[in-house]
């Protein structure tokens, strides 16, 4: 069910309890010179799409309900391109807050935030209102992705291509192969010709910094020349995976999984992103 599909009196009609509302959210940012702005919220909109009718399949007493994509989020980082939408982090936390916080004031207890953009901007506007809805509100609310990337699942799991995988950022090796495998009409095949660049965007002296700032002219940080639409296939698969359990866990009432202790601290510790 697609939410701005529905009339109020049928969304009024599904049942609290078995109701799930998943809420695709990520900015519009720029991706290289090769992939289209919106990477991460297509990605985010299609694997929230896909975990849908797999819990479907797992629990069919279940209902999921889609909310409209949300284009919307921080990304300072790639502030410096065309097509970066970067908005500040008390409006994104207050978006999403309220999203949550106006269907739960109609009863809706169950909310998958889906995310696919990890900057930790991003995830703090994010965190931020998760912590606030929740204690207004009696819901439940996950985002399951940033978990399982910054616990270096992907790494751990994924299958052997040859190279280090750890230097591939943004616009990089696995973002190249997720597009090439989700709608390889819209990544330029410009892409097997860039040089591999590689940056540490998680070093405390680019903290706060853009790409330009740091000499990243083409906006992608990586190896997209060794994009393989396989790998893309296996990748997409782990972040509808990774909504499925984790919905799944939710419902039967287990815990969430958290942030790594380090990457909250270090989240926590962007005091000027307040």
């Amino acid at each position: 069910m697609q939410l701005e599909e529905l009339s109020w009196k049928q969304l009024d009609s599904l049942d609290r309890e078995k109701t799930i509302v998943f809420i695709p959210l990520s900015p519009l940012e720029e991706h290289g010179p090769h992939l289209p702005i919106g990477t991460d919220l297509l990605t985010a909109r299609d694997a929230a799409k896909e975990a849908i009718r797999a819990i479907k399949k797992i629990k069919p007493e279940l209902t999921s309900v889609l909310f409209p994509a949300v284009p919307l989020g921080y990304s300072k980082m790639a502030s410096d391109f065309p097509g970066t939408v970067s908005i500040h982090i008390k409006a994104l936390k207050m978006i999403v807050s309220d999203i949550c916080d106006s269907l739960a004031k109609f009863g809706f207890k169950y909310y998958v935030i889906c995310t696919f953009h990890m900057d930790l901007g991003h995830l703090k506007a994010i965190y931020g209102a998760i912590r606030k809805a929740m204690r207004n509100k009696p819901i439940k609310i996950i985002e399951p992705w940033g978990p399982y990337f910054y616990s270096k699942e992907v790494e751990k799991r994924e299958p052997q291509v040859g190279f280090d995988t750890k230097k591939e950022v943004h616009a990089c090796f696995r973002e190249t192969s997720l597009m090439n495998y989700q709608y390889p009409y819209l990544v330029d095949p410009c892409y097997k010709d860039l040089q591999s660049i590689y940056r540490d965007l998680y070093s405390p002296r680019v903290l706060g910094k853009t790409f330009k700032d740091i000499g990243i002219t083409e906006g992608y940080v990586g190896s997209p020349a060794r994009a393989d639409s396989d790998y893309g296939r296996w990748y997409f698969q782990q972040i509808v995976d990774t909504y499925t359990q984790a919905t799944v866990d939710m419902i039967e009432g287990k815990k969430p999984s958290e942030l790594p202790a380090q990457t909250q601290l270090l989240m926590h510790s962007m005091f000027w992103l307040q």
